[in-house]
This record gives C-alpha cells, structure tokens and sequence, in this order.
C-alpha cells in the first residue's frame, strides 16, 4: 500500500521522464523551407524505441485551420524517419513522406488550401506528442518545428497584366531570359495563381490568363469570345522574355475547355494539357467562336443529391456532349496531353477524354498523349496539396463532391507534375507525339 509521499514520489518520477522526453526529443525538416511542389524530409530523434508517437501537421489559410496527423512507432533508436516508416493510422497510412501535407484537412468544410496571396509563404507547424492522439488533441507537444512553403521561388517576379483588353499575373523566372512560355488557366471564378507561381519557379514565362472576376473582367462568366484569348496569344508569345516558337496552355476543368479552343484557333500554341476539362463549351457560356455562338451540353439538375452535410453530389448532373458540339480538337496542330481522373464526378473526364481521341484519330490524327488515373477526383493540383475532394462551386451555389480517394488523388498529382513539366519542354510547335 502506497504512503501519500510514496505516491507522490512516484508521480514526480513520471513527470521528470515525461520532461525529459520533451527535453530530448525533436523533429527536423529538411530543408526548412522550399518550394510546396518540393519533397521535404521529417525525422524525429531523442525517444524512446518502440515509442507510440503521433505527428501532426498544422496550417492558417483562407481563414480556416488545416491539420494533419499520423500514428507512428519509433524504430530501434527511439527515432521515426517518414521517408521509410509506415504511419499505422491518423489522416494517412504506409510510407508517405509527405503524407502531412497532402492530407491536411480543414476545420471549415469546402474550404481549399490555396494561397491569396503567392508572394507569402505558408507557415506549416509540425508537432510531435506521445502516443497516439487525433489531430484535435489539445496534448502539450513533445517538440515541434516550423516548415515554410512557397508557391514563388528565389527571384521570380509576378506583374498584373493589363494589356488592351487582355487581363492576368505574369510571372518571370530568375534570371536572363527569354523563357519557354505558358498560359495558365482554372475554372469557373477562380483567380488562384499557384500553379502559374510555381511553374515560373520550374524555369517557365508563365502568365495566368484571367477571364472573369479579376480587375475589370465581369464579374460573372456569361459571355466570352474567341478574339480575348487570341489577343492572349498573339501578347505573350510576343513578349520579349518569351521563347519564340509559340507558348504552351495549361487548363484545369473550364480552364481545360478553353485551353482546347485555344488550341483550335492559333498555331502559336506549340502545346495543350487539358486537365479534366471537357471538350464541348458549358453553360450558361454564351462563346463567340469567331462570329459563331458554341452549343452547351445539356445539365440534367434532377441527378444532383444532397448528401450529409449539405454536400451536393453533381454525378451525372453534366450530359455527355453529342459530337455535333463538341470542340472541333481536328483543328488543333500541336501536341495534346490529356488528363484524366477515373474517380471525377464533376464529369466522366476519362469517357470525354477517349471520345476527344476517337475524333481525333477519326481524321488522322496522332498528336495526343492520355493519362489516365485510378482513384482520382475532378481538381489536380501540384504536388503534396491537399486533396480538394469537397469545395464551394459557384454554379451550384453550395459545397460539391469532386469525387477522387485522398491517397489515390495525392499520388496522381506527384506523378503528373514533372510529366507534364516534361510535355511542356519538349513540345514544339505541329510536332507530332
């Protein structure tokens, strides 16, 4: 039977081990700050072996708070190394090293982890506690250290563009161009300019073509017309610090639409990457297609069902487009890499994907690539960012499902950054893949 001053000796002993343990434990990134495209290495040192450690991941962005944690258990040496340890639970599972990052999760649902500002770093606080606790715990850590995240690297300058009509960011390497160029776009009312930042950081001109929601554009996407992204083209590929020889377009969904009209209208465009988009004109987008207004495809709303939480799944809400208005991809004489995800349910991206192909090949046709991913949803992003499974769509005018597996999507989006960093490098204008 245990005296009072035997019991308190006894906690005095836990509490001195549990001190020293935060005494001598720490977590290390390396390196300390970089690029958010690029790996970052986290080893924590100075536990016990066979210890149950929890890390955990934190960061502030578009006033919400995104977090991320793994159940580790340290190796012989009291150490966990994520590099070649396998998480055994939390927000991910097996040997992800930068499963802290792609699996952060926000406290506001909808919300994305995309910066308003890309000239600021992200501040990503790593936590280590004993044991194994959810990513809420509100347990003294262990140790901690601080990770920034860029989306600009060292030099690259960003310059509003506001060139007659033509609107947008431009972003221009370190250093003594000119660079290979490449127009950048995103969907509907969205002015995110991370992926231009971060492809001017990989050696690129990139210039993030706005067409809606930005300075003066309008404020909602009603009416476009074929002569503004002319005038985009014939701008940058013009632009001193560009390579001659044409410019290259990314676009991601509406983005990935009209990246394959561009494509259709000039040959300064040397390539295209259609990430998810579709390939007939959505509405309610009245296009002027060189005097032509562009067929939509039809919307059928009664497929649209609200699930838990007010989360709109809009599966099958967008028709597949009949081949009479389909964007006519016949016309377009660069490569084209097509992108795909197995699990988009925004649109069947893969289906629109082969039926672009099949007209293609339809009229001989042999400059296009298709990579298709299992598992992943509607939004590809650069690497180790977050999954946006679940984001505001202003058509929908709530928080829809773009479909994908968090693990599955991530992966999809390491392996396709560099390929397409590679298509984009390689391309010249009317060659063939």
């Amino acid at each position: 039977m245990y005296s009072l001053r035997s019991s308190t000796a006894v906690s005095a002993v836990f509490m001195s081990a549990r001190s020293l343990t935060r005494l001598m434990a720490s977590i290390v990134a390396s390196p300390p700050s970089g690029l958010m495209c690029e790996k970052v290495d986290i080893t924590v040192t100075g536990l016990d072996k066979e210890q149950p450690v929890t890390l955990s991941a934190t960061v502030q962005a578009r006033d919400a708070q995104f977090q991320s944690h793994a159940h580790y258990i340290t190796d012989s040496t009291g150490s966990v190394v994520c590099s070649r340890q396998a998480a055994v639970g939390g927000t991910f599972s097996g040997v992800q090293p930068m499963g802290l990052f792609w699996s952060l999760q926000p406290d506001k649902k909808g919300t994305r982890l995309v910066p308003r500002d890309v000239t600021q770093r992200l501040s990503v606080e790593l936590q280590v506690h004993a044991g194994h606790v959810d990513r809420t715990s509100q347990q003294e850590p262990i140790a901690r250290c601080v990770v920034e995240r860029a989306f600009m690297g060292e030099g690259v300058t960003r310059t509003v563009v506001r060139e007659g009509r033509v609107r947008g960011v431009l972003f221009l390497p370190e250093g003594k161009g000119p660079f290979p160029g490449v127009i950048d776009m995103y969907g509907n009312h969205n002015i995110l300019e991370h992926r231009a930042a971060l492809l001017a950081s990989q050696g690129f001109a990139a210039f993030r073509l706005m067409f809606s929601v930005f300075d003066d554009l309008p404020k909602v996407e009603k009416y476009m017309d074929s002569d503004y992204f002319e005038q985009a083209v014939d701008w940058f590929s013009a632009h001193p610090q560009v390579q001659p020889g044409g410019v290259g377009v990314v676009g991601l969904s509406l983005g990935g639409t009209l990246a394959l009209v561009m494509g259709t209208l000039t040959d300064k465009i040397n390539a295209v990457v259609c990430l998810n988009g579709n390939i007939a004109m959505l509405p309610p987008i009245e296009f002027n297609y060189r005097g032509e207004i562009l067929p939509t495809v039809r919307l059928d709303l009664s497929k649209a069902k609200v699930k838990e939480e007010g989360v709109i799944d809009a599966d099958g809400v967008v028709n597949d487009p009949e081949p009479e208005i389909c964007i006519k991809v016949e016309h377009i004489r660069c490569p084209i890499l097509f992108v795909a995800g197995e699990a988009d349910t925004n649109w069947k991206s893969v289906k629109l994907a082969k039926q672009a192909i099949a007209r293609l090949q339809s009229h001989g046709k042999t400059n296009y690539k298709l990579l298709t991913y299992p598992g992943t949803g509607h939004v590809l992003e650069p690497p180790h960012m977050p999954h946006c499974k679940i984001a505001y769509h202003p058509m929908a005018r709530g928080v829809i499902d773009y479909g994908g597996e968090t693990a599955a999507h991530c992966a999809a989006q390491e392996d396709l950054w560099p390929r397409m960093i590679q298509f984009l490098r390689k391309c010249r204008r009317h060659s063939q893949l």
